[in-house]
């Protein structure tokens, strides 16, 4: 799998995201009550993603490239989690211990001060996360301990990148057709359904 690079321009005009959270479901033959087990290992991302109107063959060239190069299902690509960044102060963050698993990741790299709060999202390694809980400010030795969902699996190694400021999905389509649509005046538009690469 090749990651591909969507042109930044224009940004998407609409995301409508869609975390999946698989859950088995029984329910009493007796008494009619459910009980519902969490697939922890089995949740993923799915958006619906559109983009406004591209005008003139020569700036929708790179789209049509792109879109190519995906081959279907074959390829990746990101796309961001937010309209802008969480915080304003650049770093270099990693994961703080290998082999960590659950609903909650140990971080270092953090800048004093930086707060991740509950609703923010980060990437770990390709993976997209939400925050589920505010944290403690960053201390001196930029140490933070973040609760997520989903699900952490496992694999997670010493030192693998966290993205705090501007987090993104990698993603691949849902299916092996996709295109875009031109109208009279070389007028182009483009929109797709994509899950998250697990």
């Amino acid at each position: 799998m090749i990651i591909i690079d969507l042109p930044v321009f224009p940004a998407p005009a609409k995301i409508d995201w869609k975390p999946r959270q698989p859950t088995q479901v029984n329910r009493s033959e007796f008494t009619g009550t459910t009980r519902a087990v969490i697939l922890a290992q089995a949740p993923y991302w799915a958006a619906s993603v559109s983009y406004p109107t591209i005008a003139g063959e020569r700036a929708f060239r790179p789209w049509r490239s792109a879109l190519m190069r995906l081959q279907g299902r074959a390829n990746a690509f990101r796309v961001s989690a937010c309209e802008g960044p969480q915080h304003r102060a650049y770093q270099e963050v990693v994961v703080d211990g290998a082999g960590q698993q659950g609903y909650q990741i140990s971080i270092r790299g953090v800048f004093p001060g930086v707060q991740l709060l509950d609703g923010m999202f980060v990437t770990i390694g390709e993976d997209l996360h939400q925050v589920v809980a505010d944290t403690l400010i960053a201390s001196a030795d930029g140490k933070l301990t973040v609760s997520i969902m989903p699900h952490l699996a496992g694999g997670i190694t010493d030192g693998l990148a966290v993205e705090t400021m501007n987090p993104w999905a990698l993603m691949q389509m849902t299916t092996d057709q996709q295109g875009w649509a031109v109208d009279v005046g070389q007028r182009y538009s483009v929109s797709f359904d994509c899950e998250s690469v697990r």
